[in-house]
């Protein structure tokens, strides 16, 4: 069905270099075999064990960006197939935390280059570990509470205590540690337990007592158009101890239970078409067997690009679906790079709206790629359809966060007349 033409806002000309590449499915050098990788590999050693226990391997950047992971089993050895390119590969012993014989996360270092093999073999360094009994302000045991030990390298590993408030967390690479205690309850609190340096291949032993009644907070998320109305996670963290609580919401009221008393900052991971942000929570001072209520504010959202699809053999009409219900064309906004960043669908006036987390930059390509759902055109008594199109056909878009960018009419052309 076609539909008659919106009349168009002035399109905003905006220019840098086009990715052409991109409309081509299946024909270019994305879809031919690789042949510019190389090879990681290499023995693993497990100290004092005739056989490792099951391992998992990680391989991060060299940013310490993480790239991919795979399961090792009890292997001797790992094979990896990479691009070019300087790598950290992780080896992380999967047994359960409370094991205290449990290896510590072990790190190498790999350059890969292009059709070569890079080996570097692997020595699994033993764990330290921290044991201990959880007890409340009145001496009981805090059956089934969280315990994470945290190191000053930023990284977290955590337990579950027993019926009896017994823990123990194993597979510590050697650090300082600052020990973490969450009653399942939520009815009990404490500060940190300073640990100090632990070392690998010891157990140091540390007694946990949460002495100070929790509080309560809710949270109110706030964007400049009331109150965030979609699913986001919020994590607030105590100033007073640096303990922190994660909370998922769908309608912008985030609930924590089982606080530190005092003041908190939040930190919202960003959701649909509003950025990340950090900051203090407002209104808000948690205190002991009270519920507490605070407000946070997020402002920065990314930007969008709207306009029209119309027959390029026609502009006056709009590529509309040919019945209620049907999809229309699907339209991708790729960035500088080449990855796609935003996708959506033409409605029954033939607009679109791309939108997300799209902060300000330059050189974005838009690609349309029709349905036979998306509308068509009539040649005799065929009935035929349009072509995937690039826009634009020079040059690229620029865009703006917080703002639109209107691109106006994208003229699809037509199949041809043998359709």
């Amino acid at each position: 069905m076609l539909a008659s033409v919106r009349r168009a806002r002035p399109v905003l000309l905006l220019v840098v270099a086009l990715l052409a590449a991109l409309a081509v499915v299946g024909t270019g050098p994305a879809a031919q075999a690789r042949t510019d990788q190389g090879l990681a590999n290499g023995s693993i050693t497990c100290p004092k064990l005739g056989k490792c226990p099951a391992l998992k391997l990680l391989w991060f950047d060299a940013g310490w960006n993480y790239v991919g992971q795979r399961k090792l089993g009890s292997a001797r050895s790992y094979s990896l197939t990479l691009d070019p390119g300087t790598y950290y590969l992780q080896f992380v012993d999967q047994r359960p935390a409370y094991d205290v014989t449990k290896y510590a996360p072990t790190d190498v270092q790999v350059t890969v280059r292009a059709n070569d093999l890079s080996t570097r073999n692997v020595t699994m360094r033993a764990g330290a570990a921290i044991t201990g009994k959880a007890v409340n302000g009145m001496g009981r045991p805090l059956t089934g509470a969280t315990i994470v030990a945290a190191n000053r390298g930023q990284q977290s590993f955590s337990t579950i205590a027993d019926d009896r408030g017994q823990f123990a967390v194993g597979g510590l690479p050697q650090s300082q540690y600052s020990v973490f205690t969450f009653d399942r309850a939520r009815t009990w609190v404490g500060k940190s337990t300073w640990a100090g340096t632990v070392k690998s291949g010891r157990i140091k032993n540390l007694p946990v007592r949460l002495a100070t009644r929790a509080g309560e907070l809710t949270v109110y998320l706030f964007t400049p158009n009331g109150l965030l109305a979609r699913k986001a996670t919020l994590t607030v963290m105590s100033k007073q101890t640096g303990q922190w609580w994660t909370d998922t919401s769908s309608n912008g009221t985030f609930v924590f239970k089982g606080l530190y008393p005092g003041g908190y900052t939040a930190k919202f991971d960003g959701a649909g078409v509003w950025f990340a942000a950090e900051g203090a929570v407002k209104d808000a001072t948690v205190r002991s067997s009270r519920p507490t209520f605070g407000k946070f504010r997020v402002t920065k959202r990314g930007g969008w690009v709207t306009g029209t699809l119309v027959d390029g053999g026609d502009p006056t009409f709009t590529l509309a679906p040919p019945y209620e219900g049907a999809k229309g064309a699907e339209v991708t906004l790729y960035d500088a790079d080449g990855d796609p960043i935003a996708t959506a669908f033409s409605d029954a006036n033939g607009d679109f709206k791309l939108e997300g987390q799209l902060a300000t930059q330059s050189g974005l390509v838009i690609d349309v790629q029709p349905t036979e759902q998306s509308g068509g055109y009539m040649i005799g008594e065929r009935w035929c359809h349009f072509e995937q199109a690039s826009f634009p056909a020079e040059g690229s878009y620029d865009l703006t966060s917080g703002q639109e960018t209107f691109v106006g009419e994208l003229a699809l052309p037509r199949t041809s007349e043998n359709c």
